[in-house]
C-alpha cells in the first residue's frame, strides 16, 4: 500500500515540476519581448507571419509584412508575438 502511495506522489511531483517549468519559460519569454520589443524590430507573430514593427501604443503593434507593392499593415497584440528577430 505505501508503494501506491509514493508512486503516486512521484508522478504528481514530477507533473507539477513539468508543468511549472513550461510556464516560468513562457513567462520569462514574454517579459524579454516586453522589454525589447521596439519600432524596427523584425518580428514573428504565434500565426508564423513575419513583419517589421511600425508602431507601439500600450498593448497593441502595428507591423509591415510584404515587399514591393504587396505590402501590408497589421495590427496585433503583444502577446501574440512569437519572437523578435532581430
Amino acid at each position: 500500500m505505501k508503494l501506491e502511495y509514493i508512486i503516486l506522489i512521484l508522478l504528481a511531483s514530477g507533473f507539477y515540476y513539468t508543468n511549472i517549468k513550461e510556464y516560468r519559460k513562457e513567462r520569462e519569454k514574454n517579459r524579454y519581448i516586453e522589454n525589447n520589443l521596439k519600432e524596427s524590430n523584425k518580428i514573428i507573430t504565434k500565426s508564423g507571419i513575419i513583419g517589421y514593427v511600425t508602431n507601439i501604443d500600450k498593448n497593441v503593434i502595428t507591423i509591415i509584412t510584404g515587399e514591393g507593392a504587396k505590402t501590408s499593415y497589421i495590427t496585433i497584440e503583444k502577446s501574440y508575438i512569437e519572437d523578435i528577430l532581430d
